[in-house]
């Protein structure tokens, strides 16, 4: 019944319903585990429970009933590519895309950064939306560039960015989605989307990948953030990431950090460095990760930075990586936040050090649970897989509806928070390590309050 995947992990009598491969997941009710565990329901329950299934399969998450498709437009979309596919000498990449969707901005200011490299595609890259079609490489004659302006137009229902990649003599591909819209481009370009970074934009991400920037340099970490599946199978590459730049004094820096080396190939913006004015600026997507008075506090940050992603992409045996911030106790003990109250503590972590908290700006908290306890660590920074400071709180956003959350179901809200892709037994052990953490709720306003004030040696610091 399950989708290849997907894991059920328990919270007690409750559990979470968790793609290890996508950001997806479901709280369980111990009635609704009890459910899809194949328990029946009791008469009244009949049309919750049949709500739960089609939550359950509209999120990719169970496997769907046996009603048999009918005809739909995704087939007449398979069609007309096929037929395109007979017109095309070289690779076209056709992308779909709208004015309003924010994955199409980034998608967009990735190509302008990238524009260099795009010059000289031996491939033809079409993006179409409602104001018209723009031509991006080889190009094209007019009546196939007609034809295939209107296959974008049809594939745009599927949602945006949606593309079809057309290559001679090969079946048509149609593409949905940021991610697989990036790795065609990597790939047209001639470099390996497997050792290349690419991260979904989030909603604050459009405000800064709205502007124009100077340059993209393009960086190496060790480790490998490619190849990794839900059996936790790793390559050999080092991973590829773009940093996007705005100003000569900023492109410097990222230079020596980086040591400057060239890449070629279509890398997506992931890391931003700018100065606007008295700080320098690092944002990850739209996400304020520090905000530095001077250079050599610019190059620490970045330096760590780009550690964190080495890490994540050769995470040892018993860590676990999650998308989420860490405070740091005057090393002595970790509280957890959501990714969202990122940059809003960020512009207050001169408060926050005065009050002896100190942000972490790695892009991946990796925790390791203690081997004779179920308290979560900090890696230990100088002893290579040992447990270091300890989780002793999570502090999270108090949901805006629904009324005070039960606690079983706040703890699948955490679960949701591991780094994608997934292994199953980091996903177990997750849950079972949060079983006995304090988690407060409240606003990250709430949380700043209280962690600037004194504090006990659990971190008590949220508003519930």
């Amino acid at each position: 019944m399950l989708l290849p995947g997907v894991v059920v992990a328990e919270l007690g009598s409750s559990a979470v319903l968790l793609d290890t491969s996508s950001p997806t997941a479901a709280y369980l009710s111990p009635t609704a585990l009890g459910w899809l565990q194949g328990r029946p329901p009791v008469a009244e329950h009949r049309d919750q429970h049949a709500h739960c299934f089609t939550q359950w399969r509209s999120a990719g998450l169970v496997a769907p009933d046996d009603t048999p498709d009918s005809p739909s437009d995704h087939d007449d979309l398979e069609v007309r590519a096929a037929e395109c596919a007979t017109l095309v000498r070289h690779p076209v990449l056709v992308v779909a895309m709208s004015d309003a969707c924010g994955f199409c901005t980034q998608l967009t200011a990735d190509l302008a950064a990238n524009s260099p490299c795009l010059t000289g595609l031996d491939a033809s890259v079409l993006l179409v939306d409602a104001d018209g079609t723009r031509r991006l490489g080889r190009p094209l004659a007019e009546p196939t560039h007609q034809s295939l302006t209107r296959l974008g137009r049809e594939a745009a229902p599927r949602g945006t960015p949606t593309a079809v990649l057309l290559t001679p003599d090969r079946p048509a591909a149609i593409l949905t989605g940021f991610a697989e819209v990036s790795h065609a481009l990597i790939t047209l370009s001639g470099a390996d989307p497997r050792a290349t970074t690419v991260e979904a934009p989030t909603s604050c991400s459009v405000k800064i990948a709205a502007q124009p920037v100077d340059a993209l340099v393009t960086t190496r970490v060790s480790g490998t953030h490619d190849n990794r599946d839900t059996h936790d199978n790793r390559g050999t590459h080092g991973t590829r990431l773009g940093i996007a730049v705005r100003g000569q004094e900023a492109r410097r820096i990222v230079e020596d950090v980086t040591g400057g080396v060239r890449e070629d190939g279509y890398t997506p913006v992931t890391l931003t460095v700018e100065r606007p004015d008295t700080f320098y600026l690092l944002f990850r997507g739209g996400e304020l990760l520090t905000r530095a008075r001077t250079a050599a506090d610019l190059c620490q940050a970045l330096d760590a930075v780009l550690a964190g992603y080495a890490h994540y992409g050769s995470v040892e045996p018993g860590e676990i990586p999650l998308l989420c911030g860490a405070a740091v106790r005057d090393d002595e003990h970790a509280v957890l936040f959501p990714r969202t109250w990122v940059s809003d503590l960020v512009k207050r972590s001169r408060q926050l050090e005065r009050a002896g908290w100190r942000l972490r700006p790695e892009p991946y908290t990796v925790l390791r649970p203690a081997s004779d306890t179920p308290t979560l660590h900090l890696p230990d920074p100088d002893h290579s897989g040992q447990p270091g400071l300890a989780v002793t709180a999570v502090l999270t956003q108090t949901p805006e509806s629904g009324g005070a959350p039960t606690r079983p179901r706040l703890l699948a809200s955490l679960v949701n928070w591991i780094a994608r892709p997934a292994a199953t037994d980091a996903v177990h052990t997750l849950a079972a390590s949060l079983h006995h953490l304090p988690v407060h709720t409240g606003t990250w306003e709430e949380a700043l309050a209280h962690l600037t004030r004194a504090t006990d040696a659990n971190g008590a610091t949220a508003g519930k």
